[in-house]
């Protein structure tokens, strides 16, 4: 194995840990609240309508095994201006996915201990957070990859175990009512949301042995397991807590109503369930900021907006730690300036769609110019998807045109900063 390259197993688990986080601790409770016992249907149809898009991820990092992820996609195919502009909404999107992570993790400290010295001063509880975080993602990448392995695993155990207790939770009186799978569509916002980062491998693709073959299957894989997992974890809950009590308490609490013949597996889960929640959210946020600072620091290095210069120092072991310090920086200003988990959320899934959506044009000019056209259809499908998607995000910002304008604005902000500072590529 190289020294510094990771395995696929690692980047597996790498895409897995960045999709398992908050969104599987506070999704089922707000999609059961729209869908009641159809809820758990949601993950695989949202799984379903984003296949298309998870397979043209997987052409394009077939294509373009290289680092830049997003940015290197869009530029390929387009100019980098193009490739600017989706690296940035990419890196945005899931700063503000940070910003949510970091927002569920001080609710869930209330909810367990109450109002503590750290959670009653926000900004300093969110500044320890991301002190914490930046100094992890220093970490050389071979430990760093070793120990969110293990995060990973911890953090999935309560679900899986949930899951292999499905046999003996079984409700007989479960039914699902016709009215209710006619919600469905109501409810993808936080399932959308749980699915982001499958895609975590393309900014990190050129440090994964045999990229061109693995960081495909890394994404492909990732995506499908998660996909499973979230539908039977959802499924389990119903099983166990009914529709009504999921959503008045929250997954984590499916131990309080766990009922099973086997000795010590509700003690063991008690302890088990509020570790795991917060090791979801930890391991998610830092797998999130590595992808992130990984994407920041190419476009950096080919010189594509004003001080990029000051964005490309690394420490001895390689890691990026100037593009971690300034996503800490937007991440806290981000909390201190609206610390409202929907709007934020919302804000991060519009974001990541909108990134989306130059890659697969560029993808559709390299598979004309290739002559590849048997393969356009499903990337035309996957760009209508994601335009749908996008389009559906910003609807569900805001109860009216004037609402969806106003929560609009810190993207605008953002875009607006972007491209006051993009220069081009200076690189040639």
């Amino acid at each position: 194995m190289h020294h510094n390259k990771i395995s696929l197993r690692t980047a597996i688990l790498l895409n897995i840990n960045i999709m398992v986080g908050s969104g599987i601790l506070i999704g089922p409770s707000r999609i059961a609240a729209v869908a009641g016992n159809a809820s758990f249907l949601t993950w695989m149809l949202v799984a379903v309508l984003m296949l298309p898009l998870v397979l043209c991820t997987v052409q394009l990092s077939r294509m373009l095994p290289g680092c830049g992820g997003f940015y290197a996609y869009a530029k390929a195919g387009i100019n980098t201006a193009a490739g600017f502009t989706s690296g940035w909404l990419y890196v945005m999107g899931y700063i503000f996915t940070v910003a949510v992570d970091i927002l569920a993790l001080k609710s869930m400290i209330l909810v367990a201990l109450g109002d503590t010295w750290l959670t009653a001063y926000p900004p300093l509880f969110y500044c320890i957070m991301m002190c914490a975080f930046i100094l992890f993602n220093l970490l050389g990448l071979r430990i760093l990859s070793k120990i969110l392995d293990s995060l990973t695993v911890a953090k999935v155990l309560p679900i899986i175990i949930l899951i292999m207790l499905l046999p003996f939770v079984i409700n007989a009186n479960f039914s699902v009512a016709w009215h209710e799978v006619s919600l469905v569509p109501l409810s993808f916002t936080f399932a959308i949301f749980g699915f982001f980062g499958f895609e975590a491998c393309c900014s990190v693709s050129h440090l994964i042995e045999n990229s061109e073959k693995n960081a495909p299957r890394a994404i492909l894989f990732g995506f499908l397991i998660t996909a499973i997992v979230y539908t039977l974890f959802h499924f389990g809950l119903l099983q166990v807590m009914g529709a009504d009590n999921l959503v008045k308490y929250g997954a984590p609490a499916f131990v309080n109503f766990l009922q099973v013949p086997i000795p010590y597996v509700t003690s063991l889960l008690m302890l088990l369930v509020p570790v795991a929640s917060i090791l979801a959210i930890l391991a998610g946020s830092n797998g999130i900021l590595n992808a992130n600072a990984i994407m920041l620091h190419s476009m950096a290095q080919e010189g594509t907006f004003r001080g990029a210069h000051l964005l490309t120092p690394v420490t001895p072991s390689g890691r990026p730690w100037a593009t971690l310090l300034v996503q800490g920086l937007i991440v806290i200003s981000i909390l201190l300036s609206m610390p409202y988990i929907d709007l934020v959320g919302g804000l991060s899934v519009l974001s990541v769609f909108l990134a989306f959506i130059l890659p697969l044009v560029s993808l559709l000019i390299i598979q004309h110019n290739k002559r590849r056209f048997h393969y356009m259809p499903l990337t035309l499908v996957a760009l209508m998807s994601v335009i749908g998607l996008a389009c559906y995000s910003w609807y569900l910002l805001g109860s009216n045109l004037g609402e969806r304008m106003l929560y609009s604005l810190p993207l605008i902000g953002v875009m607006a900063i972007g491209y006051m500072l993009y220069v081009g590529d200076r690189s040639k």
